[in-house]
């Protein structure tokens, strides 16, 4: 008799739809705190390391530029220049008219340093800016500039998860996948692991059930010491059950 792997996929995939939300939302806190944290101490390093490297006077310029269009930033909105947590101002019109200013500030930024790190940083936060202000197609645009222009350095990888984050709020997990799967290429980044699990799970909502057992199979062969969420340890072993079947 034939196996009924399509049907059994299929089934384990609806018995775990009522704990679909829960893994929704672990992913969704799991993102935002970790790439929330990581976000920080690449800009922090790229901020500090872009005055050390090679000592060119184009370098630093940039890195200057960067350093007082993101301080003005943080004062505009209220924040302590030098760090520390953005408060949403209590005015949203404020808030609104701030971000747009900083999003073209950041974009000419990135224009005129084009070719250096402080130039990708802020293509990275004129997506963000723009992400905030609910215009995510301009996001994708900013977010991907970002990822070309940083090359192999960490804040590609950083871009790349940002435009898979994107694409999950649009309804296509299959190039969110694919943008999580660009970040785990770039050996400069500490989270591959995460996003080779995320590209997992992308997969599996796509539907494609055989690309994500494989990225996830690669997750465990190549980072055997990493820990993984027990809700996607569990639709994996659902996964690979109903194949069997």
């Amino acid at each position: 008799m034939a196996k009924k792997t399509p049907n059994s996929a299929g089934d384990a995939l609806r018995d775990l739809e009522q704990t679909g939300d829960r893994v929704a939302d672990w992913a969704s806190q799991h993102a935002i705190l970790i790439l929330g944290a990581i976000a920080a101490v690449l800009v922090l390093a790229a901020g500090v390391g872009l005055y050390i490297q090679h000592g060119s006077d184009a370098r630093d310029r940039a890195a200057d530029a960067l350093a007082l269009a993101t301080s003005q930033y943080r004062l505009a909105m209220g924040a302590d220049p030098n760090g520390g947590a953005i408060v949403e101002p209590a005015n949203p019109e404020l808030a609104e008219r701030t971000r747009t200013r900083f999003v073209e500030r950041f974009s000419e930024l990135a224009l005129e340093h084009e070719g250096t790190a402080a130039g990708a940083v802020a293509w990275l936060e004129a997506g963000t800016l723009q992400s905030e202000l609910g215009r995510p197609d301009d996001a994708v645009v900013s977010f991907s500039a970002a990822r070309d222009a940083a090359g192999d350095l960490a804040i590609s990888a950083l871009a790349s998860t940002r435009l898979a984050a994107l694409a999950e709020d649009r309804g296509d997990p299959a190039a969110a996948a694919e943008a999580y799967e660009a970040a785990a290429e770039i050996v400069r980044f500490p989270l591959r692991a995460a996003s080779l699990t995320s590209a997992a799970r992308c997969w599996v909502e796509a539907g494609e059930v055989d690309r994500a057992l494989a990225v996830y199979q690669r997750v465990e062969a190549t980072y055997p010491d990493e820990p993984i969420a027990p809700q996607i340890e569990s639709l994996m072993a659902e996964l690979r059950l109903a194949q069997r079947s």
